[in-house]
């Protein structure tokens, strides 16, 4: 009788299936029995249409695990591209590659999105020739990256792959930033015509590089060679001292020391927001339904 009633109330055309509230208001015009509230609120939660229609409302599952930080320059890196920009030269992209660590940054130019083949010998020219292999590569879920030649190329680096979260390209935000940065240059400084980027391209990359980054405290250029870059000459030139070069190492040792702890710090805090828009759950099992 009760799941007759139930089934008339919540699952029927001109009921709709609506929420626990308005179902409960509905049943009580007509009927009543002893504990009604907590059965009509179980079926709301358990009907299976309402399950698989309705949007979740609730905060997602899963809450944000950490990865291990890099504790060097160039051992972690992940990688974008800006695609349609207007022809300059022939080209029309720009690869970005930073480093998650001190967060410097090559902005290559393109023709046209690289083929896997055609990015390995890129990587090989402005990645691996500078700073050699990395341990990790993060990249979005592009065709370059999923290919099996691709694949088989980071393979033979020693490294491993980590690709973006389909749809949250968030996940990739170190180069995602980046990218917003040139493009923010490029349109402060680019012609009428828009043609000469290609021109900017590498004061783009001295200016991202020579800037001190928010989450380090330190310049990328900086934290990678142990000096300030100096866009001018300066002409009252020093002779070198032993002990100023001794100084040197224990200036960019204690630099990193301080990345790392930034590093930890902005990851940690990244988290704790994170988690609040996050809920915690048990692992799934074979066979569980999860909507």
């Amino acid at each position: 009788m009760r799941e007759d009633i139930l089934n008339k109330c919540h699952d029927e055309k001109p009921a709709e299936h609506f929420g626990f509230l308005k179902t409960l208001h509905l049943t009580l015009r007509q009927f009543w029995w002893p504990n009604m509230r907590p059965e009509i609120e179980h079926y709301v939660k358990t009907c299976h249409v309402c399950a698989m229609s309705k949007p979740r409302t609730g905060k997602p599952l899963g809450l944000l695990q950490q990865v291990s930080e890099p504790s060097r320059p160039w051992q972690d890196i992940a990688m974008d591209f800006i695609v349609e920009l207007p022809s300059s030269k022939g080209y029309n992209v720009i690869w970005t590659i930073v480093d998650l660590f001190s967060k410097q940054a090559h902005f290559v130019p393109c023709k046209g999105l690289p083929s896997a083949g055609k990015l390995a010998e890129l990587f090989i020219q402005h990645v691996y020739r500078l700073h050699g292999s990395p341990r990790r590569i993060i990249s979005d879920r592009g065709v370059q990256f999923t290919a099996q030649f691709w694949k088989a190329f980071v393979k033979l680096l020693g490294s491993s792959q980590g690709l973006s979260t389909a749809n949250h390209p968030s996940t990739n935000g170190a180069a995602e930033r980046a990218n917003a940065m040139v493009e923010q240059y490029l349109r402060t400084y680019i012609a009428y015509q828009q043609q000469n980027w290609m021109d900017l391209l590498p004061f783009t990359e001295i200016a991202y590089n020579n800037a001190v980054h928010s989450s380090t405290g330190y310049s990328p250029f900086y934290i990678v060679h142990g000096i300030e870059f100096v866009p001018i000459p300066t002409f009252a030139c020093q002779p070198e001292d032993p002990l100023r070069v001794k100084g040197w190492a224990e200036k960019i040792q204690e630099s990193w020391g301080q990345v790392q702890k930034s590093l930890r710090k902005m990851t940690s805090a990244h988290e704790t927001q994170a988690n609040k828009k996050q809920q915690d759950h048990k692992p799934f099992a074979v066979g569980d339904k999860v909507y």
